[in-house]
């Protein structure tokens, strides 16, 4: 459960770019105006989320 803890912050912002990335791909089926934007933001929010979790894995090592 402590591992969860440590690292809520990145898995909330995996799991919102994966709902960002999804609705931005049905914007896109759906020929929406910004679906790219909206694409694009949802994969900044996924790296972000991987990135935090990857420093936070290394900083708990140290």
């Amino acid at each position: 459960m402590d591992i969860i803890r440590q690292f809520k912050i990145p898995i909330l912002l995996f799991l919102l770019g994966i709902f960002v990335t999804i609705f931005g791909a049905w914007m896109k089926i759906m020929h929406m105006a910004f679906a790219d934007g909206v694409l694009t933001a949802g994969m900044l929010v996924k790296g972000i989320g991987v990135i935090l979790a990857i420093v936070q894995l290394f900083k708990k090592t140290r």
